[in-house]
């Protein structure tokens, strides 16, 4: 009880002497209070801010880091961000505080505060020529941000300036895939002629792209771009699987038929489009068209191995038509060529007992419509009935790969044809990294983890304005207002901002534009109140009086409206006129 007093009398002690501009003997008191109470943080926070005060900034900086570390020790990350940007106006030159707050951003998610850090760390290093150091610490930059563009190309330079050029073709394919989802011609024309000047000895850079997009899954992304480059060199087998591999996965089995189709003439040899186009027919569960194709490639499929193949596709065959003696010849050859002898033998009875049913019909045939038979024409061999095969020509008309999608591709020659030298692609890659968050980054909200991301900001700005970090405040608000729902807070809040480091003026102009219909009572009420306190700020306690009274009958016990009304009341109970102070002898 005595040290709650004694705590009590030290803190109105150090309050006065705050008041009065003896920051010397209120950081005293406020030294003893934590020798009582060496646990309560917002005191040892009190102090370090007069400390500050008293220029004795390294004690600052001891009590600050407590308070910091206690804050991030318990998850309050913005909390012990708002203390370290403290710290980092103190001592911009101590490298290891931008270290921290981007790990501390970087927990919270809050990423382009944490990239704005890394950044800072970057550009010490690049200075101090540390380029170890430089290049771990745009690699935590490109963990962070995965899809930032200008990180990965500098990480990707870095690389090759280490020798490291494995690490550094894998960035620079990592770099294109996301500049042909973004469509991004022009930087995409840049990357792929610096990677021909750097790995002149790997020309298939934009197929490896392909490639790794198709592994990911982004089918729908590079189908146009495999088109491009199909047009400009049909001659690539590689290609040609790819858009196959593509168009599956895009489940488009008519596009994989039709690709099946013009690989094949450029590589009419090709088992693998053989079989391909041979499959796709017959899970069209075209009969016809698949043993044409199957008279026209089988042997060529059988002498390559592919036997399993084959077989698999009669048995689809056969049971769409499970007496055709075709399918069922078909399958004697795969099975004669695989050495299957139980299966040969199976095959053969089964064909026997066909031929013989058919040659029972046709001797049928003949003796009830022999006069019906066209001179000249033969009678079909025996287990080749007319009906069961009709020949058709396999393609009627030309058919033209389709393009859907409009490719990136479609510039890169004239791009590396008019590449720049290696100074210029370095200094281009310089521009885009200093914009790496030169400014706040735009915050998409479109999903519930976006839009607490747009909350941190808030509050992250909430503690910086409560630090008196006004600058980093406004922008933290400037980042959350990108969420509708934080919109009119945020305007508030940038508010009292601009009235805090003195700019009154613009800060009024704000809020009463502010006001206007379709503000929430919540709302209209707290830019009345921000409104108000400018007014009492500069004097005009007529207008602030006012504005306290429309708020309170709007909504009763609006924060403190109450105690500054009577405050306001009291004054104007106690503002005598002249009459009155004669009435009392004091004039």
């Amino acid at each position: 009880m005595a040290a709650s007093s004694k705590k009590d009398t030290l803190i109105e002690e150090a309050q006065k002497f705050a008041s009065r501009g003896q920051f010397d003997k209120a950081a005293k008191a406020y030294e003893q209070i934590i020798v009582l109470e060496p646990a309560a943080i917002n005191h040892r926070q009190k102090f370090a801010e007069l400390l500050i005060k008293c220029a004795r900034n390294d004690d600052a900086r001891k009590e600050f880091e407590t308070v910091a570390k206690h804050f991030s020790k318990n998850g309050f990350y913005l909390k012990a961000i708002a203390v370290y940007k403290q710290l980092q106006k103190l001592f911009p030159a101590d490298i290891s505080l931008s270290l921290t707050l981007a790990e501390l951003n970087e927990k919270h998610g809050l990423v382009a505060n944490a990239i704005s850090e890394y950044k800072l760390i970057y550009e010490y290093y690049e200075k101090s020529h540390n380029v170890p150091e430089a290049l771990n610490i745009l690699d935590r930059m490109q963990n962070v941000d995965p899809q930032n563009i200008p990180i990965k190309i500098k990480l990707a330079e870095a690389y090759v300036q280490q020798g490291k050029k494995t690490e550094a073709y894998a960035v620079f394919i990592k770099t294109a895939a996301l500049l042909i989802e973004r469509s991004d011609n022009i930087t995409l024309s840049k990357v792929c002629s610096r990677v021909q000047q750097l790995f002149s000895e790997k020309p298939d850079f934009l197929f490896e792209v392909l490639s790794e997009q198709i592994r990911q899954g982004n089918a729908t992304t590079a189908i146009g771009s495999l088109q491009n480059l199909l047009r400009s060199n049909p001659n690539n087998k590689g290609v040609w699987e790819l858009t196959i591999q593509a168009y599956k996965l895009l489940d488009q089995p008519q596009k994989v038929k039709i690709a099946y189709q013009h690989y094949l003439k450029y590589f009419p040899a090709e088992p693998v489009a053989m079989l391909g186009l041979i499959s796709s027919t017959t899970a069209e569960q075209n009969l016809t068209s698949a043993l044409e194709l199957l008279d026209q490639y089988e042997s060529t499929l059988i002498s390559a191995g592919f036997l399993q193949q084959l077989e698999q596709i009669y048995h689809a065959l056969d049971k769409s038509d499970p007496i055709n003696t075709k399918v069922l010849e078909g399958l004697l050859r795969v099975a004669t060529a695989a050495g299957n002898e139980g299966e040969k033998v199976s095959l053969t009875s089964k064909l026997k007992s066909l031929h013989t049913v058919s040659l029972g019909k046709q001797s049928i045939s003949a003796e009830q419509g022999s006069s019906t038979a066209l001179p000249g024409v033969e009678t079909p061999e025996a287990g080749f009935s007319e009906d069961m095969v009709t020949t058709s020509p396999l393609f009627d008309e030309e058919v033209e790969v389709e393009i859907e999608i409009d490719s990136p591709f479609s510039v890169l020659e004239e791009g590396a044809a008019n590449s720049s030298s290696n100074e210029n692609w370095l200094d281009s890659v310089g521009a885009l990294f200093d914009t790496v968050n030169s400014a706040p980054r735009g915050v998409k909200f479109s999903n519930e983890q976006e839009n607490s991301d747009a909350q941190s900001h808030f509050d992250l700005g909430q503690a910086f304005k409560e630090m008196g970090l006004y600058d980093e405040a406004l922008n933290e608000f400037h980042q959350a207002s990108q969420d509708p729902s934080l919109l009119v807070g945020c305007l508030i809040m940038q508010c009292v901002c601009l009235r805090e480091r003195g700019e009154l003026e613009k800060a009024t102009t704000i809020l009463l534009a502010l006001l206007k219909p379709g503000l929430t009572p919540e709302e209209s009420c707290t830019v009345k109140y921000e409104l108000a306190t400018g007014y009492e700020t500069v004097g005009k306690t007529e207008e602030a009086h006012a504005l306290f009274n429309e708020i309170n009958a709007v909504i009763p016990g609006f924060k403190d409206i109450s105690s500054r009304l009577d405050a306001t009341n009291i004054s104007d109970l106690l503002d005598f006129s002249d009459d009155d102070l004669n009435d009392f002898g004091l004039k």
